[in-house]
């Protein structure tokens, strides 16, 4: 059985200006390398064996700074656990979305049919994806910590009964991996209050 510690990424430049992100690759903003930090701090002692994250920057920056500060090696790129995208709502603000297609955003973060136009990645496609991503992460240790994207926490949340999408930056959850299937949820991981105050929390 293997932990998967899995955390949302710091806050990216993007985060800061409402944008829809995708797949599209802003780095982490001020606040985000900040939150990485924090994200390591809250680490220690975990007993982590590596890290491991997508191929995105905002989510590899953010496991290059536990990496280093818990001395581990160079975290493992798992690209499976790059978040889902849409082609037309990429680099449009939340507000342009609303404007356009009321509600396309709520459903979206719901794992629900969109009205936007253009194509985008089926959200069961997408589930099954982030979940072998995650078995895949589970083979590089007995407690792995995981950065990806709040897409992660829709999929668990299709298959668990999981924090939702609006995960803060760099918290998550804890799920066990057991054998060949992601099997449950057993936690939050959270920033201290100390690290939240230190750092700063951004609106999901």
């Amino acid at each position: 059985m293997t932990e998967v510690l899995v955390v949302r990424h710091g806050q990216s430049t993007w985060n800061v200006e409402h944008r829809f992100t995708g797949q599209a690759d802003p780095p982490l903003s001020a606040l985000g390398e900040r939150q990485a930090q924090a994200l390591a701090a809250t680490c220690r002692g975990r007993s982590v064996d590596a890290v491991v994250t997508s191929d995105l920057q905002r989510a590899h920056r953010t496991g290059e700074v536990v990496a280093g500060v818990l001395g581990l090696s160079a975290p493992v790129v798992v690209s499976d656990l790059r978040e889902r995208w849409s082609q037309w709502m990429t680099g449009r603000t939340r507000d342009e979305i609303e404007t356009a297609y009321p509600g396309t955003l709520a459903a979206w973060r719901r794992g629900r049919p969109v009205a936007a136009p253009g194509p985008h990645e089926e959200f069961a496609a997408f589930t099954d994806r982030v979940l072998d991503g995650l078995l895949a992460a589970a083979g590089h240790g007995r407690r792995v910590l995981v950065a990806a994207h709040a897409g992660t926490f829709v999929a668990l949340g299709a298959v668990f009964d999981v924090p939702g999408p609006e995960v803060a930056n760099a918290e998550g959850c804890v799920v066990q991996v057991e054998g060949d299937r992601v099997a449950h949820v057993t936690g939050r991981l959270e920033l201290s209050s100390e690290e939240v105050e230190r750092t700063g929390r951004a609106d999901p």
